[in-house]
């Protein structure tokens, strides 16, 4: 029998003679009359950091806005984030700072640390390296992960991606040189990794019925002490667990749906999907980063983790997008004249980041929605997907910060200034107190102020 309310709560049951725990979300009864802290200590409520990545650029005729300021027009390619437009800002004409002895390498590494890469022996590859220095999402995990169980989750979704030059091209997420953070490619994995189920490995149980699985969900092994913790709760946060515990149910059917998926692996190896490297359907990478996506917001929402990256996908990516005659990468060199193809893939990819946002806008939290409380960096490998420049740099930032961040703005530098200060940006906008970021070229002590509050 429960006795108190903490911060960070659980429903906890067994399966299988395995403990299973459950995070749930904050309840109200834990916030202040405002909703925006919590009442027992009057500690904010958390904010949380994200990086959405895609590889191969944009075209920037087609990606850069036709206008500046509050409420901007949107271009053709960010059509797609109309839904969410209110949070997301867009930051145009400024150039990576570290050098371009590499277009995909250093435009990687550059937008995601603000260093140089470090060139490495090859080995008959036709290039390598690695990252000099940690990624933006370990700098900020280091500052704010204050005992979560996860300092930081990392996802994948189109899992076409180059392995044999380096760790640059391969991994978004660095702590160092040579030392990254794999993304998880299964949802699956990623719900029991997160949620606490304890269901058998697929690679000891050959045959595995997808209806036995969801009979085996993880809700139902905490049903006792959901029922107890109802009893507790006031009407509206009853309602708020019901909406969580569906949530839960639904994600679950979701995995398990695209677990059986035509012309997919057999159940035995769904742990850990091996998809056709450069051929994917349009369904399935749409719902894998919208499954991906609701797991991650079901996560910040519970506070497992106040740090995430999607690595959508991979620079230098052949992945195989819809009504395409060929990889991504290969058509960013082949497709002549205005590359519509190559546009129609940075529409497809908006899409999907619209779907993450939505997701996030979805979860209440306090006097608003956990989208209210992210700050969320998008952005690529290269800027002209064609030219595989590292000017006029594709960037957005997403969320409200807390009411750190302006939104629905566009900036376009005047002078061409270092990215690195978008970092730096996204780095207070978190109330992280550091007076300067980056490394060599890329070093800065000034923020885009312009996307500040």
């Amino acid at each position: 029998m429960r006795t108190s309310f903490s911060r960070r709560m659980f429903l906890r049951g067994a399966m299988a003679g395995s403990a299973v725990t459950l995070a749930l979300p904050t309840f109200d009864l834990l916030l202040n009359e405002n909703g925006d802290a919590f009442a027992q200590d009057g500690a904010p409520l958390p904010k949380r950091f994200g990086i959405f990545y895609w590889g191969n650029g944009v075209r920037p005729a087609q990606w850069n806005p036709p206008s500046t300021g509050v409420g901007y027009t949107l271009s053709s390619a960010l059509q797609p984030l109309a839904p969410v437009r209110r949070w997301v800002s867009c930051v145009s004409g400024m150039n990576i700072r570290t050098g371009n002895e590499r277009g995909h390498h250093a435009g990687t590494v550059g937008i995601l640390s603000g260093a140089p890469m470090i060139p490495q022996d090859p080995r008959g590859a036709p290039y390598a390296s690695t990252f000099s220095a940690p990624s933006l999402d370990q700098v900020i995990a280091d500052r704010i992960a204050m005992g979560t169980p996860f300092r930081s989750l990392e996802i994948g979704i189109s899992e076409s991606v180059v392995r044999g030059e380096g760790s640059t091209l391969g991994y978004l997420s660095h702590n160092g040189p040579d030392d990254f953070n794999p993304p998880e490619y299964s949802p699956r994995a990623l719900f029991d990794r997160v949620f606490g189920a304890s269901f058998v490995a697929p690679d000891t149980e050959p045959m595995i019925d997808p209806r036995l699985r969801l009979r085996r969900s993880v809700l139902d092994a905490v049903t006792e002490d959901a029922a107890d913790l109802r009893r507790r709760l006031g009407a509206g946060d009853r309602r708020r667990l019901d909406q969580h515990l569906t949530g839960i149910r639904a994600l679950e059917e979701r995995i398990a749906a695209l677990e059986s998926m035509p012309d997919r692996p057999s159940l035995a190896s769904c742990a850990r999907p091996t998809s056709p490297a450069d051929e994917y359907g349009r369904d399935e990478l749409i719902l894998r980063n919208q499954v991906m996506s609701e797991i991650l917001a079901m996560a910040m929402a519970c506070d497992q983790t106040r740090v995430f990256s999607n690595m959508f996908s991979g620079s230098v990516s052949g992945t195989r997008y819809p009504d395409t005659s060929g990889g991504h990468h290969g058509l960013t060199h082949d497709e002549p004249g205005d590359q519509p193809m190559v546009q129609a893939i940075t529409v497809f990819i908006m899409e999907c980041f619209a779907d993450l946002l939505q997701a996030l806008a979805a979860v209440p939290e306090g006097d608003g929605v956990l989208l209210d409380r992210c700050v969320i960096l998008a952005s690529s490998d290269t800027s002209d997907a064609r030219a595989h420049t590292i000017n006029d740099y594709p960037v957005l930032v997403a969320g409200g910060g807390g009411g750190a961040l302006r939104t629905d703005v566009h900036y376009r530098s005047p002078s061409g200034e270092n990215t690195s200060k978008i970092l730096l940006s996204c780095i207070r906008a978190m109330g992280i107190e550091m007076g300067s970021f980056g490394r060599g070229g890329g070093e800065v002590s000034e923020a885009c102020t312009e996307i500040l509050v």
